[in-house]
């Protein structure tokens, strides 16, 4: 077993930065030869974080108080709205990359969000435990989407995609909200 996995299982000492990229390039080209994962999505996904880490860190708290230090949008989505996030990468079972995503509370600097999917002619039916098909409103016309509460996350708002416009859901709150609160805390 000689990957970063075992190297942390088994209680490494401190690696330098330019090993543990060696250790990554060999994760990823093993995770591209398997043709079971996109590593090239992987890898873009890593940069795009790591150049928000960079912007937050070495731009943003210029002082050293990250404490302190917190990242503005021009515009924000409202409760009960859909927005574009980069939910990122994740293990095989999450839901990853860009979704529109159901804003279920602002916290301030995060937001409380369930991931959305789209609702195709072959997708399979709504699992009433932990999925909804919702509506909004697009443009000129009424759409749906299936909001997926096994994915629900808080997320920093820095991961909000302010190119995308937000979304008015149609489908009532108190109607969402219930679904929300009976799956998740009864």
């Amino acid at each position: 077993m000689n990957s970063i996995y075992s190297y942390i299982v088994l209680g490494g000492i401190s690696m330098s930065i330019e090993n543990s990229l060696k250790e990554l390039e060999k994760s990823i080209k093993r995770l591209d030869e398997s043709g079971l994962y996109d590593a090239e999505k992987y890898c873009c996904a890593l940069v795009h974080q790591t150049f928000q880490l960079e912007y937050f860190y070495c731009y943003l708290a210029k002082d050293g108080n990250t404490s302190q230090t917190f990242y503005h949008v021009y515009k924000r989505p409202g409760m009960h709205q859909l927005a574009y996030f980069n939910i990122g990468r994740g293990f095989p079972k999450e839901l990853m990359d860009g979704h529109w995503c159901y804003v279920l509370k602002d916290m301030g600097y995060k937001m409380l969000v369930i991931p959305c999917t789209s609702i195709k002619k072959d997708s399979s039916k709504v699992n009433p435990n932990f999925e909804k098909d919702i509506q909004f409103y697009m443009d000129d016309h009424i759409d749906q989407c299936r909001i997926q509460l096994s994915d629900i996350r808080a997320i920093d708002i820095q991961r909000l995609d302010l190119r995308k416009p937000f979304y008015r859901v149609l489908t009532p709150k108190e109607e969402v909200h219930s679904f929300v609160k009976r799956n998740l805390l009864e």
